[in-house]
């Protein structure tokens, strides 16, 4: 079999992926519709269980990737780079493969820091000028409507006076922010890690909001684009992949943890009385980010064997990739479902993904 046949059998294999993670996504995503039409009274009732099981299929889907990583990334990313730095004549024996995952790991948490801040700052000023606006009208209302004709000289009398005490009042309000901000930014310096209040469906609450003003609207765009720097890379580690049995174990990977989360997603936009509309958007939006990650992953890596010079950028992307997961490990599933070693069961399921990973490369391996 020529190197033309192995390299297009790679390339179908990843086209397929990319089909199948997308469906399986888009399905999971709207298939708690149809759960909320025939057992709507059931699912209200039992929420803390299905939470629980939505939980736990993370930690299953954490463990799977837990072992991913571990078990093949790590060491294809060592021997990309291997071939590079022999590309290159350099022998050095610094872990530059190691080096480049954490660079991708501090690199997506810095990224959700300066997300997590700017929307902060941006729902603070929303809200601000809400409130502002409001005592405007009220104000407004009150001088309009709340007099006859033979008040008019009266109101204009003290509209002054009213002007300095609207501005007295705003001024407290604005002190009183700072406070809560100053306050809310020394809580957040002690919190163990604050960049995981940034869950999925915080998306779902921002497009519910229907805010079109360009604050809302910027606000919207930042957390589709924290969804999009995971979900790109996840697509990214498969679309790097070499040989098609890696192909299909990183897309069994892929496609639970992104089936899971759109679940989720479908399943809150459910609870929360979203439009359908609305709800179709965010899943498909949501979807679709692999999808976009793993044709950037089928043109690097096919540029790689077709020419020396895109080496470089396939182990280099490799490497971010795998620290991308590193982080959706231990800070987007492990962290916020593991209270300590108190949560037995879901500590099983991690170990059960790891494991199964672990009999699937000793079989695809041999």
């Amino acid at each position: 079999m020529s190197s033309r046949e192995v390299d297009m059998d790679v390339v179908v294999a990843k086209i397929i992926s990319l089909i199948i993670s997308t469906g399986v996504s888009v399905l999971f995503g709207l298939f708690p519709c149809k759960l909320f039409q025939y057992f709507a009274k059931d699912i209200t009732r039992l929420q803390k269980p299905v939470d629980y099981l939505i939980a736990s299929m993370k930690c299953f889907s954490g463990g799977i990737f837990l072992g991913t990583c571990f078990l093949h990334l790590i060491p294809e990313t060592r021997s990309k780079i291997e071939a590079v730095m022999t590309q290159s004549r350099s022998y050095s024996q610094y872990p530059v493969a190691e080096l480049l995952t954490v660079v991708g790991f501090f690199g997506v948490l810095f990224m959700e820091h300066a997300i997590r801040s700017l929307y902060k700052k941006l729902q603070r000023l929303t809200d601000r000028e809400r409130d502002y606006d409001d005592r405007n009208m009220f104000t407004f209302s009150s001088c309009r409507f709340g007099g006859s004709e033979s008040d008019l000289d009266e109101h204009s009398m003290n509209s002054i006076s009213m002007h300095d005490t609207l501005q007295a009042e705003h001024n407290t309000f604005i002190k009183s922010a700072d406070q809560e901000e100053t306050k809310e930014t020394l809580e957040s310096d002690i919190e163990p890690a604050p960049l995981q209040d940034l869950p999925v469906k915080t998306v779902v609450s921002e497009l519910s909001r229907g805010d079109d003003s360009g604050k809302g609207q910027m606000r919207t765009a930042i957390f589709i684009t924290a969804l999009s720097f995971h979900g790109v890379f996840e697509g990214m580690a498969l679309g790097l992949q070499s040989m098609e049995s890696n192909v299909w174990v990183l897309c069994f990977a892929i496609t639970i943890h992104r089936g899971i989360l759109a679940f989720g997603m479908g399943l809150d936009h459910m609870r929360n009385e979203v439009k359908h509309r609305t709800m179709i958007f965010s899943v498909s939006s949501f979807s679709l980010l692999a999808a976009v990650g793993i044709i950037i992953g089928i043109a690097i890596s096919t540029g790689a064997q077709l020419y020396e010079d895109v080496l470089l950028p396939d182990a280099i992307l490799q490497s971010l990739a795998t620290g991308t997961l590193f982080y959706i490990i231990f800070f987007d599933i492990l962290y916020k479902e593991l209270n300590g070693n108190k949560e037995v069961k879901k500590l099983s399921c991690v170990f059960v993904g790891f494991s199964i990973m672990a009999i699937i490369f000793a079989v695809t391996r041999r």
